[in-house]
């Protein structure tokens, strides 16, 4: 099987739906031989944040001296950087092999079931000391479920796949819940107050070890620098690689599940953990590209996520500028209400996907906005238009989709930027 025969046979999978049940992955490993058995693994589920925390997480190991494996979702630009080990994507060449033996077992995976099983097997034959594993979708159900994790982190809880996880906040909470563990540390972020206690009272049924963000552990601002306090160690002087505000609720999930892990016989230098943290890098998240005009990619593609990038964006000088995509079956009128609140022009453009809205109806959506609205025929066109608009002195803003980011991110580097999937 050669690379692109691989490549082709992955993209013939993608799938548009769920597979509701754990058998099939779970049927897959067993053919493979388990091979998630041979290193620990944590999961990192949540609403908005997964990615990041993964980034801080593999950071911070790799400064340790630890050999870490990373599973995140979906990829920017090519499918590489979706299964890592340490700062290395996946190599291309390994990719025709790993697809040839998941195929071998027989078993029918959906694209997330089959490129899960890639991960795992990936990560055995690298000879990690573990894994992580974000969450693609729910907890539940997802593939990523199918191991049994010493750790298990839930970000954040905010509406988002409501197809899927449900109508209410408090059934999306459920779902994301369901990737903790009886007797293990579950790490919990951002969870809004009105559903703290189904997530408690689930948490207790489970018997899982919680430890909640804002009472059991912080990160936050003093003297320029960041100060954590957690479970077991308080530190001063912390830099953070990734910007925008939202960054210290992941930052201080990771570094919990850090501390949590000394119990597992994992442990982790206090100068490890400075070190990590100031060079993290996760391409796509607040990812300031360039300066005059400032360019800004950002990956959100919920309101809860578009809230933060707002957040992060105050006293940005300059004209704002948008450049907007979003899938079919995104809020996008919920992101819209917030951007229409921050102001400024906004370019719409569609995607190279099957399940892109229209310029047409993202034009109707964003209609009634007291925002200045274009329709561009393409991202290039859109972006070179976002950025001239802008001025020397603006700042454009990227956002709707992470499909968005990674398009944006692989024009960039056909003009000579760096590899958006490079972490260093």
């Amino acid at each position: 099987m050669t690379y692109q025969e691989a490549a082709n046979y992955l993209s013939g999978l993608t799938e548009t739906r769920i597979k509701p049940g754990l058998e099939r992955i779970i049927r897959a490993l067993n053919i493979l031989g388990n091979p998630n058995s041979e290193y620990p693994q944590i999961i990192i589920g949540g609403t908005n944040g997964k990615g990041s925390t993964a980034a801080f997480m593999g950071s911070v190991l790799d400064a340790a001296g630890y050999r870490a494996g990373l599973f995140t979702s979906p990829h920017l630009y090519r499918f590489e950087e979706r299964i890592r080990v340490g700062n290395q994507l996946l190599p291309s060449e390994d990719l025709p092999y790993l697809v040839a033996d998941i195929r071998k077992t027989g078993v029918d995976l959906s694209y997330f079931e089959f490129t899960t099983a890639m991960a795992l097997l990936h990560f055995s034959r690298a000879g990690v000391d573990l894994a992580l594993l974000e969450v693609g979708l729910g907890g539940r159900w997802d593939a990523t479920n199918a191991v049994d994790p010493v750790l298990s982190i839930v970000t954040g809880v905010a509406m988002d796949h409501s197809d899927w996880l449900g109508d209410t906040l408090e059934q999306v909470a459920l779902e994301k819940v369901q990737i903790l563990r009886p007797g293990r540390p579950a790490i919990l972020g951002r969870i809004p107050q009105e559903v703290k206690e189904v997530v408690f009272d689930e948490a207790a049924l489970i018997g899982a070890q919680v430890y909640l963000l804002g009472r059991d552990f912080r990160l936050g601002p003093a003297g320029g620098k960041l100060v954590y306090s957690g479970l077991s160690r308080s530190m001063e002087g912390l830099d953070l690689g990734l910007k925008g505000l939202f960054q210290l609720s992941n930052a201080a999930c990771a570094i919990a599940a850090l501390e949590s892990l000394e119990k597992t016989g994992i442990n982790i230098p206090s100068d490890a953990v400075h070190k990590g943290l100031a060079e993290v890098r996760w391409p796509g998240r607040y990812h300031v590209v360039q300066e005059s005009p400032r360019l800004i990619v950002d990956s959100a593609h919920n309101p809860d996520a578009v809230a933060a990038l707002i957040n992060a964006l105050e006293g940005t000088g300059g004209p704002l500028v948008w450049l907007f995509s979003a899938l079919k079956d995104k809020d996008t009128r919920g992101m819209a209400e917030l951007i229409d609140g921050a102001g400024g022009a906004i370019y719409l453009v569609e995607l190279d996907h099957p399940r892109a809205a229209s310029v047409i109806d993202l034009r109707e959506i964003f209609t009634g906005t007291g925002l200045k609205i274009f329709g561009e025929q393409s991202v290039s066109s859109g972006l070179e238009r976002a950025l001239s608009k802008a001025g020397r002195k603006g700042t454009v803003v990227v956002a709707g989709s992470v499909f968005l980011a990674g398009s944006v991110l692989g024009l960039l580097e056909e003009s000579g930027e760096k590899h958006p999937g490079d972490m260093a």
